[in-house]
């Protein structure tokens, strides 16, 4: 698949003033993301003043070192792509429960135990690569782009009960956002294009100010420079009973969404990222995986939000045509310098609702035609196509939060009205049952030579009532089947301790 706008590719690198505006777009859009949870625990779970300050500085510390080793590729660590790193909101309800039950230390503890689902996941990515495929993992973005879409609105039109006046403007600040980037990106040159993010931003930020929707408190109370005291170290709690199981599920199944949503994660930002996208690379989707598990464990050893991968602002490669892997390297930096700059960070979080929210709708409608394209890629069967369906249907069903909410049990609703957490185990476990389902096949193993063709002749012979072909078929698979058995053993035809095992299956297409 080629991609004509990608104008610096991931090893290219554009101007410094250029690659530093950009990282700082990224970050001004996930940066409350990336604290969502910190921020959240401080004003539900009722934890102290440096408790908040240690966990939003480790949050972003994190933040900073995993983003940073996401651009790399280093002992088979990182996708070597821009994937940025922060709390993930699959886990909100169950840190709060941790929280709650036993302080920080438990959901650290919580965090550790559970995490070897993320490793075990990535070890055995390979055998997955059936059921987590480039469509499954589309389906997962298109989710994500429909979550997207209620968290922008939700930015944008603000809580309920606002007067008339109040809702008018910020539908001016939102429209003016959403309209700026929307006719950058269709009209604009490409270097209007490069800088299209910041140049609607800018356009949001004073249509707020002139409105009067620009205010900083965040700003103004924030020191300019500052460390969190080491004392408020949750530390990690050993003192575990048969009461803790029910969070250790609860953990444990964000653990598995968390899985499936970065691999779909890692699927997108190689498309995107790419001017001649051929296929998926398990290699890197591997790496990113193992490198998403790292940051888990180093949140739980800080005491501080379980983290994961971000694909909001991967739009903006295709928006920018810009996916060197030096934003993502500034990006963290950025990020590092934020977790000791505490009223740069106050900044960020001044950012007006309806700018963010104009600017993630845009962003949403992106991210659909990214999950459109990578669904695309896969060629899919009627069976195939009715389970990414039904999985897409099943998460719209889930974001509503409507389906029977008096049975679903209150501590679990965030993940069970999780659209993407809910959609992708759909799409894992339908795909996985497609897998296992016993197909019409026969199997031989032959000795590496092609003195075994007849021997190989004579096993397709015998399948072919079993396969149900007619001569035809048989004819062109069994010419098939002989290009092939010779092309793998051509080179080492000496080799006899060698040996090849061949498996035929009658699938749907044929």
């Amino acid at each position: 698949m080629k991609r004509n706008r990608i104008g610096f590719a991931v090893d290219e690198s554009p101007a410094f003033h250029a690659t530093l505006v950009l990282a700082l777009t990224h970050v001004l859009l996930i940066f409350d993301g990336i604290i969502f949870i910190p921020n959240v625990l401080g004003k539900s779970a009722g934890i102290s003043g440096d408790a908040l300050h240690f966990i939003t500085f480790g949050t972003l510390v994190v933040s900073a070192v995993f983003t940073f080793l996401q651009s790399r590729t280093r002992l088979g660590i990182g996708s070597g792509y821009i994937l940025f790193t922060g709390s993930y909101s699959a886990f909100l309800l169950c840190s709060i429960d941790a929280v709650g039950m036993g302080g920080l230390a438990l959901m650290a503890t919580m965090t550790l135990l559970t995490v070897p689902i993320i490793f075990l996941y990535t070890f055995f990515i390979r055998f997955f690569r059936h059921i987590i495929t480039p469509a499954v993992g589309g389906v997962v973005i298109l989710l994500v782009a429909v979550s997207l879409v209620h968290i922008g609105l939700d930015l944008w039109v603000g809580p309920k009960g606002l007067d008339w006046a109040e809702t008018g403007v910020r539908l001016t600040a939102g429209a003016v956002t959403v309209l700026s980037l929307t006719m950058l990106m269709l009209f604009g040159t490409p270097r209007i294009r490069l800088w299209s993010p910041i140049i609607a931003m800018a356009c949001g930020y004073a249509t707020a100010l002139v409105t009067g929707q620009l205010h900083f408190d965040h700003t103004v109370r924030a020191p300019w420079f500052g460390l969190p005291p080491l004392a408020a170290w949750p530390g990690i709690d050993f003192n575990l009973s048969g009461a803790h199981l029910p969070l250790f599920f609860a953990f444990a199944m964000a653990m598995m969404a968390s899985a499936i949503e970065n691999t779909g994660n890692i699927m997108l930002v190689q498309q995107v990222s790419q001017r001649q996208f051929r296929r998926v690379s398990y290699d890197q989707v591997q790496g990113g995986l193992y490198c998403d598990g790292l940051s888990k464990v180093a949140a739980a050893l800080l005491g501080t939000a379980v983290p994961s991968t971000y694909c909001d602002n991967l739009p903006l490669i295709e928006t920018t045509g810009v996916a060197s892997r030096k934003i993502g390297i500034y990006g963290a930096t950025i990020l590092l310098a934020l977790a000791f700059l505490p009223k740069v960070s106050g900044v960020v979080l001044d950012m007006p609702g309806p700018v963010i929210g104009g600017f993630l709708i845009v962003m949403a409608a992106m991210l659909f035609n990214a999950g459109f394209s990578l669904v695309a890629t896969t060629r899919l069967s009627n069976q195939h196509g009715l389970i990414l369906g039904l999985s897409l249907a099943v998460g719209l069903v889930a974001e509503t939060g409507s389906f029977f909410p008096a049975i679903i049990p209150e501590s679990l609703s965030p993940l069970l009205e999780n659209s993407i957490a809910i959609g992708g185990f759909t799409a894992f476990a339908l795909s996985s049952l497609a897998q296992l389902a016993p197909k019409p096949s026969i199997t031989g193993v032959f000795r590496a030579t092609t003195a075994e063709l007849p021997a190989m002749q004579a096993l397709l012979e015998g399948g072919k009532k079993r396969l149900r072909l007619d001569r035809d078929r048989f004819n062109v698979l069994s010419l098939c089947c002989e290009e092939v058995f010779c092309h793998m053993v051509g080179g080492n035809r000496e080799d006899k301790d060698r040996s090849l095992t061949l498996r035929v299956s009658k699938t749907e297409e044929g």
